[in-house]
This record gives C-alpha cells, structure tokens and sequence, in this order.
C-alpha cells in the first residue's frame, strides 16, 4: 500500500498529513521523513502528525510513531497525533498508544493543547 506525506507549518508546529497505509512496509518512510525534517531544523522541533486521512495501520505502523516519539524526544521534541474516532482511533486505543501518546481528535485541539516539558512525557524519567 502507499504512503503520502505531506508538511506544513501552524503556530510554531509542523504538521505532517498522512494518507493512505502506515504499516510494517510504509513506517520506514515516515521515520525518514521526520528524520530529514529534524535534521534540517536543528532547533526544538514540535510535531502533530494528522492521522485523519490514513486508511491503515497495523504494528509496524504504530512502532514507526513510537520511533518518531523517540526520535523528537532526542532532541527535546513534541509529537502529537490527529486522530478521530475510527478504526486508527480504536487501534490506538486497544494497543495502549492512546495513553503513551498524546491523541487528540482534530487539528485545532492538537494546536490548542497546552505543551507538555520532556519530564511530563517521560513519566519523570527524562531520558
């Protein structure tokens, strides 16, 4: 399945659109597309990555945001996810990602959610 991946910046954010299947085949490309990302603006990098438009995700799909979490973590980052209910939404929840990361349902309640320090995100445990 493919993979479409699109950025822009809102409100000191950048905002990654992901379309089609985030899986076991597609993950890859979403870590290096962050990676690239990041390492072009070397400064802290705060991300909310829009889930609404995918169609598909499975373990590999999850292990790459897991991966993207700790890739920003690194560099004192903070992901976000957009995903309302649905399928995704009920994968996350089942798998305990919904507690792990922050979901929030649409874009402007991703945008308007406080920041979280690395601590808080952490569990204490800055890494």
């Amino acid at each position: 399945m493919a993979l479409f991946l699109a950025s822009h910046w809102e409100n000191g954010w950048a905002v990654m659109e992901i379309k089609g299947a985030l899986d076991t085949g597609t993950g890859r490309e979403l870590c290096d597309f962050v990676a690239a990302v990041t390492a072009k603006h070397r400064h802290l990098l705060n991300l909310i990555v829009d889930l609404t438009e995918l169609t598909w995700a499975d373990a590999g799909g999850l292990g790459a945001l897991l991966s993207v979490r700790a890739l920003l973590d690194d560099d004192q980052g903070e992901l976000r996810l957009v995903c309302p209910e649905g399928r995704v939404e009920r994968l996350l929840h089942t798998s305990g990602l919904a507690e792990a990361l922050a979901v929030h349902p649409s874009l402007d309640a991703a945008l308007a959610a406080p920041r979280t320090s690395l601590t808080d995100r952490t569990g204490g445990a800055v890494q």
